[in-house]
């Protein structure tokens, strides 16, 4: 009987071991110990938000390193360099290019006493300029965070194992929220392991990102508040549906339960 018990014992403790555990999913590890290289050269999809979420930096850090301003634009090969200190290759000065104006023909003589009506060229070129683009509300540092999705939390933050955030399973559709008001900085699949992937700027400090969406609703430069739905959960880029969620301050990531509420 002694036998028989100790047996059934190891039968049991055999089984949970093989069960326990779910694999986690194939989101990027950036342990502490990572080595961060001195460049890097853009690829197709990428902007300055992925390479700085890639390697844990502060976007407006690379900026600065690199001479890039606002809207910090890039383009496919070129090498953005990933360590202070480091001089940007300065862009081809552009041609001079010398205009001559060439002056306007004389006016017909007046056929009566009445002051012509002929627009100036100055009128002219007054009335076909370009209205100015309305300028956005700068942004505000969030003093709360909502829940991004309705769910179970299947994991937890832990730089150690290489999460840099949470995850919340959920239904394949079930609606994604933005956290807090922000701009919507990066919307597409070019940062590996994340899949469908939103990023958005709270402020120059506060970023927050959205992975493995099915369908994203929102575009990038929209402006959008706190609550309202932007994407659609699915299992882009994992193993399950689910929702990977960071919070990141000065580019590095935070544990996101420290800022939400219940």
């Amino acid at each position: 009987m002694r036998i028989r018990g100790y047996c059934c014992a190891l039968m049991i403790a055999l089984l949970v071991t093989g069960c326990g555990g779910v694999a986690p999913a194939p989101v990027i590890n950036k342990s502490p110990n990572r080595v961060i290289p001195i460049e890097t050269v853009v690829k197709p999809g990428q902007s300055i938000y992925t390479i700085s979420w890639e390697y844990g930096l502060d976007y407006l850090a690379i900026a600065k390193w690199n001479g890039i301003k606002p809207p910090y634009r890039l383009s496919p090969g070129q090498k953005i360099q990933l360590r202070p200190g480091a001089v940007p290759t300065p862009a081809p000065a552009p041609s001079e290019t010398v205009i001559v104006s060439k002056p306007l023909p004389p006016e017909p003589p007046a056929a009566s006493a009445k002051p012509s009506q002929t627009p100036s060229a100055a009128t002219i070129g007054a009335s076909k300029a370009p209205a100015p683009a309305p300028s956005k509300t700068p942004l505000s540092a969030p003093t709360r965070w909502q829940w991004p999705a309705q769910g179970d939390l299947i994991a937890k933050f832990s730089r150690s194992s290489g999460v840099n955030g949470i995850r919340i399973a959920g239904q394949n559709g079930s609606p994604i929220q933005a956290t807090a008001a922000g701009d919507v900085v990066y919307v597409g699949e070019g940062l590996r392991g994340y899949g469908k992937l939103i990023i958005v700027k709270h402020s120059d400090k506060y970023l927050s990102a959205y992975a493995h969406n099915r369908r994203i609703l929102v575009a990038e430069g929209e402006r959008i508040r706190a609550g309202q739905q932007i994407a659609e959960m699915g299992d882009s880029g994992a193993d399950r549906t689910m929702l990977h969620f960071e919070i990141r301050v000065n580019g590095k990531p935070q544990d996101p339960l420290k800022f939400l509420r219940g």
